[in-house]
């Protein structure tokens, strides 16, 4: 598994300065580490602060590192309680662009 810091720039790679996701991310890792995107920045930010976000999603790292490699796809996470989400799953939905996740 990959260090925090390293899923942070992968993800910083992947945003880039404009990803349209017009909204603030936060993913909540199972051992209280935290990944934050916010699209609404010009440029896009992507740091690993608990700021205010539009949804949390709570996933531990090895699964989000399995689902942005595309071998777990994000509805199969739900379904079997591997992530969770708070706020508007279509904002959730915006990230498989991002990552190149195909359903």
């Amino acid at each position: 598994m990959s260090s925090l810091e390293q899923v942070t720039e992968r993800v910083r790679q992947s945003v880039g300065a404009e990803s349209g996701l017009d909204a603030r991310i936060k993913f909540k890792f199972a051992d209280q580490e935290f990944l934050f995107i916010d699209g609404k920045s010009k440029p896009n930010r992507v740091d690993n602060s608990d700021s205010e976000s539009d949804i949390t999603i709570s996933v531990s790292r090895e699964n989000f590192e399995r689902i942005i490699d595309h071998e777990l796809k994000p509805p199969m996470a739900l379904m079997t309680g591997r992530m969770r989400l708070r706020g508007d799953i279509r904002i959730a939905m915006r990230l498989n662009k991002v990552f190149g996740i195909q359903d």
